[in-house]
């Protein structure tokens, strides 16, 4: 049972992605990665479920973000700039303030808000002020 639910996440998580245009000026994977982490986050928070919480294919999905695009400890470190920063910036805040603990309604609007806005910038390829 739980082999299926698995299976049923990783299509509904690829569903998802598919739904989102991705511009010709952004990077496909930097948008993946960053959609990927904020759909997680955002189910989780639905849930009330805290970081300390979540399955561990959420925690392994978490901890290569964090080591690609937070800690740059990746094999080969990332350098973005432009829209691609801003859509990494807006995911990598979306975990850190849910990795904080997003227990305040206000926290968690804010965390769906940042993620409203990563994804105008990877359908429009244009960040805040360009």
């Amino acid at each position: 049972m739980k082999k299926y639910l698995l299976m049923f996440v990783a299509l509904l998580l690829l569903t998802a992605c598919g739904e989102v245009k991705i511009h010709e000026n952004v990077d496909e994977q930097v948008a993946k990665d960053s959609m990927q982490v904020m759909d997680r986050i955002l189910d989780n928070i639905d849930k009330d479920l805290p970081i300390e919480d979540v399955s561990e294919d959420d925690h392994k999905l978490f901890e290569r973000f964090t080591n690609k695009y937070i800690e740059k400890t990746d094999v080969i470190p990332i350098e973005l700039d432009g829209v691609d920063e801003s859509i990494y910036l807006m995911a990598s805040g979306g975990l850190i303030k849910y990795a904080k603990g997003a227990s305040l309604e206000s926290d968690k609007e804010d965390i769906k808000e940042n993620y409203e806005y990563m994804i105008k910038f990877i359908e429009t390829g244009k960040a805040a002020g360009e």
